[in-house]
């Protein structure tokens, strides 16, 4: 009974003592209490960037939720939208402490933002951490704001009578109007394979908005569809004012906004993983290369469906897409190395200033549990060229379990976005729940300016001169045909000299020859006998892949009269 009675009073000890302590009769190792408590570990001293370590403490097992809360505790909003939590924690009894790690070094601390604060099962705060002054973000205004979307694709989810996308595209339209925002880009792929009915029902969504200006380049799926794409899409621009360029093709353009540049670059073919497969002509890539150029010494934002690989050619990890622990990644990527490839990603390296938005994989923001640099990075390690930000799908964010090999497209389900902040010197993108009409935290990043550049003026090709035409000869013996020998004045820069002879004096395109050669002289054979012929030449050079003429020289005219 005695015995009893003692092993009973050091039972009780070994529960209530406080100490880590092996005591006589105890047999288990008892912990220290907890406080609720966080440690926040910046990994550096950057003001906004949340990028690090949180460790967090808790009294009582359970599961939590860290929230950005106001200079009052209360949880942060922007313009009347709530943020969701960082990230959910979970503690056990034997386990009260946990570390979660900040995923991606661009994730900001929202402007605001003074707290971080524990919310426990009860929505109750148990515990807030002051953020040091020093790394809040501290801005100034927003100057402007924008709406980022991707992959609508209309009619391919569900039929037409019961089209998901519809849905999914009319409540983001109606979230970002609530905003305030008069201006939406989207990164292509509205349709599912160029039809007619997805342009649209596009247009019939954005007409409910006439105050909002919402422009879109073509992803993979819109390629089949480039006439009905030009006809109903994008039609605003053609009054636009602050249209500041329109390609040959219709579907490239440049749009200015309070000073910064949007260039809306399409994809104009479906190529992807082959030799010779390619995602844009020539002539595009000319355009681009040199409004890029114009462009310089402005902040760009540039709209392309498809993302880039790593420098080293791995798509797995790129900004845009990842690669599950069971192997599964996204096949549709653009062909490393391929030429068009090989030079727009030469131009994305040189341009710091630029950003360009993406789409294309659909990945969901949360699915940067699988690659860090999901949602935004650099186009190269060093980070000197342009920063790149992936766009999850409006209406099919893709999700994939940790071991499968078959994602889920989640359309009805999940929609997501991004609204973008523009200040004086960054832009910070807040990555949108547009079903729950709420702001992910966890999806928030800023991307600094980067490094502007002067632009390179536009070269000039002077002007030639015929100095002589030779006599007139037989090309051969027996032929019926004639020849005569042009020298003309050399050009200084000169690539090559274009020649012209025609049998009218307008140069109609018809009765019209050109002939181009890199020499100083030129003899123009199969010549008509009794007939008069009239010859020009100029020069020519190039810069960004564009030929630029000089003018042409004044117009020989020779006639052919010979017995």
């Amino acid at each position: 009974m005695k015995s009893r009675f003692i092993r009973n009073i050091l039972s009780g000890i070994c529960a209530l003592t406080l100490a880590v302590s092996i005591l006589p009769g105890c047999n288990k190792v008892t912990a220290d209490v907890v406080e609720n408590k966080i440690e926040y570990h910046f990994a550096n001293q950057n003001p906004g960037l949340a990028y690090g370590e949180i460790t967090v403490s808790t009294e009582k097992p359970g599961d939590y939720q860290l929230y950005w809360g106001d200079d009052s505790g209360n949880r942060l909003k922007y313009n009347g939208v709530s943020f969701k939590e960082l990230t959910d924690v979970t503690t056990t009894e034997s386990k009260l402490t946990t570390t979660y790690k900040v995923p991606s070094e661009y994730t900001v601390i929202p402007q605001g933002a003074e707290k971080l604060m524990l919310v426990d099962s009860k929505s109750t705060t148990v515990y807030t951490y002051d953020i040091p002054k020093e790394k809040q973000l501290n801005e100034g205004n927003v100057i402007y704001q924008f709406g980022l979307m991707s992959d609508v694709h209309y009619n391919r989810y569900h039929d037409y009578s019961e089209d998901d996308s519809v849905v999914a595209f009319n409540n983001a339209l109606k979230f970002i109007n609530a905003q305030g925002i008069d201006f939406l880009g989207l990164t292509g792929d509205l349709s599912s394979h160029g039809e007619k009915e997805a342009f649209t029902k596009f247009k019939t969504a954005t007409d409910k908005y006439p105050k909002m200006t919402v422009y879109t380049c073509m992803g993979n799926h819109d390629v089949g569809g480039i006439k009905d794409f030009n006809k109903y899409v994008n039609t605003k621009k053609k009054t636009d004012k602050n249209i500041k360029n329109i390609n040959s093709n219709g579907v490239d353009f440049v749009y200015e906004k309070q000073g910064d540049i949007f260039i809306f670059f399409s994809q104009t073919k479906w190529s992807y993983n082959g030799k010779y497969s390619r995602l844009l002509e020539e002539q595009q890539l000319n355009w681009l290369e040199k409004n890029l150029n114009t462009f310089a010494n402005k902040n760009v934002y540039l709209f392309f469906h498809s993302y880039f690989a790593l420098e080293n050619g791995d798509v797995t990890n790129a900004v845009g897409n990842l690669k599950n622990p069971g192997g599964y990644t996204y096949d549709l990527t653009y062909t490393f190395g391929n030429d068009d490839e090989k030079r727009f990603r030469k131009l994305l390296n040189k341009y710091s200033n630029v950003t360009m938005f993406n789409g294309h994989s659909h990945w969901a923001y949360d699915q940067q549990k699988y690659n860090s640099d999901l949602n935004v990075g650099n186009i190269n390690s060093k980070k000197t060229g342009a920063s790149i930000v992936h766009l999850a799908s409006v209406s099919a964010p893709r999700t994939i379990e940790t071991n499968s090999t078959e994602r889920d497209e989640n359309n009805g389900k999940l929609s997501q976005g991004t609204v973008a902040l523009r200040y004086k010197n960054s832009t910070v993108y807040l990555s949108t729940d547009f079903i729950e009409g709420k702001y992910m935290a966890d999806a928030s990043y800023i991307c600094y300016d980067g490094k502007k550049g002067t632009p390179i003026p536009a070269v000039k090709t002077g002007g030639s001169k015929i100095k002589s035409l030779g006599k007139i000869k037989k090309v051969s013996r027996k032929s019926k045909k004639y020849k005569v020998l042009v020298k003309y004045k050399k050009v200084k820069s000169a690539f090559k000299y274009e020649i012209q002879y025609a049998t009218h004096k307008k140069f109609k395109s018809g009765k019209t020859k050109t002939k181009r050669t890199n020499k100083t002289k030129y003899t123009i054979t199969k010549l008509k006998n009794k007939t008069t012929y009239y010859i020009r030449v100029r020069a020519y050079r190039y810069q960004f892949g564009e030929r630029i003429y000089g003018k042409w020289s004044k117009i020989k005219r020779l006639k052919i009269k010979k017995k």
